[in-house]
């Protein structure tokens, strides 16, 4: 949720107003340290509004704790621990948000799942909330209206549990997930991770003797007809026995539409073994086809991670990293997964994730090893292109200032939907370490005045103007009069002092830069300034109770030249009788001997008015 700022204004006489700069990534700024406490990171999620958590282990009085930071205006906020009470060592944390700055987090701590909640955005944490004993590798997502789904492994079981949009506590599935409760399943790289959609049903993956299934979830019920992903066979090379594992998942808006990407080896055709990234799309209780995920040829580098990412809209990308360090793209378009590209990666892990906002462009970042950053790329993208995009420059988005990134530390990537993407790892050894955000940054969107270009008196009638698509603000506006800044206003409204803008006739517009400096103007429009009030006086003749006044006005004319002329004179007779609008008016009284007051007054089109009065006595 945006805050609302209390207006700031400025009037100088001269104003330094940023260049217009164009979208970009900046570089890693710091959430929490420089501290040796810092020790990994968890999960990084940010709703569609822009509001988002991170949340991370760290040491708190020598025990490891789960702390979360919240993304508001673009600004990560100070952390705040959130396994407060609980005194067992914190070892896992994944985090969900939702608009409105609801945020759900799920965690280890002493060897049980426990879930945490802001219900909006401003309220503090809820008190954490027991999920299961014996738990390990929590996954968690929040629908855009605020539903939430978890799962997590306990007792060698994939299990999981609900929020609903509107609660506060979560409600356990009521059975597990498992192909066979018997066998283990959901153990180490065959961790669960779950999707939901808009409807508030979800799908969930996991690992389990070998293979990778998936399951649909349904409010706290559990899908009769779980589906098998992995596969006997991928291009004529037989599955082989180290079998299937890091599952991952994304869904669509439209729940019937999933895509799920797995690990898998196969037998590479030369007496070896190989692994590679797979994808298949979800369509109902129908799962499409195996396509490989990855660039590599058979008999080549294996794979070491898989990610996917979707939009509302199932636009998207898969990810992959070899096991010798290099990252690859397979972008999602029109329903079809992209022959992927490899898109950098210097030495192991490259831990490749992808981020898609609602507006289709997609940023993909990974870790290098070889110089010790973080590197991204951003693909644009639009609706009405049917060509895949194609990625941009390789970009360092880890700060040198900060040192080495730690790659074991974690790493992940988030977006709003107008398209501002948060990429969050670990830079520093020692004490030095820092828990950091980098970033990909749109300049505001465009925008229009309000005012038109009629006559006006800024001081009664304010300068106005729409506001910028900025999620990640806030902004501030200077307003440009005959090329020349005025003012500077965090408000969406100015107004200007009689004398800060001279009469007459100018050209203005309003520029909006957001904390990065970037910025945006509106179209340059004509502004008419008059804030000088006419002149007007009056003759009266009397007949009797008849009385008839004349008025004479004028608008005074500026040094400029330049005036907006009288709009209006009215009559008031002062008995009570109404206002008369004209330069000339007859009235008869009602009664004789008594005194009245006559006013006149004259009004510009700028709206500046001036009013004169005579008493007069009607015998």
């Amino acid at each position: 949720m945006r805050r609302r700022l209390a207006p700031i204004v400025t009037i100088l006489a001269a104003l330094t107003v940023a260049a217009p700069a164009h979208a970009g990534f900046f570089a890693a700024e710091p959430i929490d340290g420089p501290s040796a406490d810092i020790l990994s990171l968890g999960d990084l999620d940010v709703a569609r509004d822009g509001t988002g958590a991170v949340g991370y282990i760290r040491r708190d009085g020598g025990v490891p704790h789960v702390f979360v930071s919240r993304l508001v205006n673009g600004v990560y906020e100070t952390p705040q621990r959130v396994d407060t009470g609980l005194e067992g060592a914190g070892t896992q944390v994944a985090v969900a948000v939702g608009d409105g700055g609801r945020i759900a987090a799920v965690f280890i701590n002493g060897g049980a799942a426990f879930a945490t909640l802001v219900p909006k955005a401003g309220d503090p944490w809820t008190a954490p909330q027991l999920l299961s004993g014996g738990a390990s590798d929590p996954s968690v997502d929040m629908s855009i209206h605020g539903a939430a789904y978890a799962t997590y492994t306990a007792t060698g079981n994939v299990l999981a549990a609900r929020l609903d949009r509107t609660a506060t506590s979560w409600t356990g599935v009521d059975q597990a997930l498992d192909i066979d409760p018997a066998r283990p399943a959901g153990i180490g790289t065959g961790r669960s991770r779950v999707a939901i959609a808009a409807d508030a049903t979800a799908v969930a993956v996991w690992g389990e003797a070998g293979g990778v299934f998936a399951r649909r979830l349904y409010r706290t019920h559990v899908s009769d007809t779980p589906i098998q992903v992995s596969v006997d066979s991928l291009d004529g090379h037989p599955a082989a026995a180290g079998g299937a594992d890091l599952p991952d998942v994304d869904i669509e808006d439209d729940s019937s539409f999933a895509y799920v990407a797995f690990r898998q080896q196969f037998a590479n055709g030369a007496g070896g073994v190989q692994s590679r990234a797979i994808a298949r799309r979800l369509q109902g209780s129908r799962i499409l086809d195996p396509v490989a995920a990855d660039p590599l040829p058979w008999g080549g580098d294996s794979i070491d991670s898989v990610d996917v990412a979707l939009s509302g809209r199932g636009a998207g990308s898969i990810t992959a990293g070899t096991t010798t360090g290099g990252a690859s793209a397979a972008i999602i378009k029109d329903d079809k997964l992209a022959p992927p590209i490899a898109i950098g990666g210097s030495g192991l892990p490259a831990q490749p994730i992808g981020a898609i906002a609602e507006t289709l462009d997609r940023v993909i970042g990974w870790t290098s090893i070889g110089d010790s950053a973080v590197h991204a790329r951003y693909f644009e993208d639009r609706a009405d292109r049917r060509s895949v995009p194609a990625p941009g420059p390789d970009t360092v988005v880890s700060n040198p200032d900060f040192g080495p990134v730690d790659p074991a530390g974690g790493f992940d990537a988030a977006a709003n939907r107008v398209g501002d993407f948060s990429l969050a790892f670990v830079q520093g050894d020692g004490d030095q370490r820092r828990l950091v955000a980098a970033g990909y940054d749109r300049v505001p969107g465009l925008f229009n005045t309000f005012s038109g270009s009629k006559w006006r008196n800024p001081a009664k009638a304010p300068l106005a103007w729409g506001e910028p698509i900025e999620l990640w603000g806030p902004l501030t506006y200077t307003v440009i009069v005959d090329g020349k800044p005025v003012a500077q206003t965090t408000d969406r409204r100015l107004a200007v002092k009689a004398g800060a803008i001279r009469e007459g006739r100018h050209t203005w517009k309003v520029v909006a830069t957001d904390r990065r400096g970037q910025s945006s103007a509106t179209k340059l429009r004509t502004l008419r300034i008059d804030t000088v009030k006419p002149k007007v006086s009056f003759s009266v003749k009397r007949k009797q109770r008849v009385v008839t006044v004349t008025a004479k006005a004028n608008d005074v004319l500026p040094p400029s030249g330049q005036a907006s002329g009288v709009a209006y004179v009215r009559i008031d007779f002062g008995d009570r009788s109404g206002i008369v609008q004209a330069r000339k008016a007859s009235h008869r009284y009602a009664k004789a001997g008594r005194h009245y007051t006559i006013r006149v007054s004259a009004t510009d089109r700028a709206g500046n008015a001036v009013a004169v009065t005579r008493r007069i006595k009607i015998g």
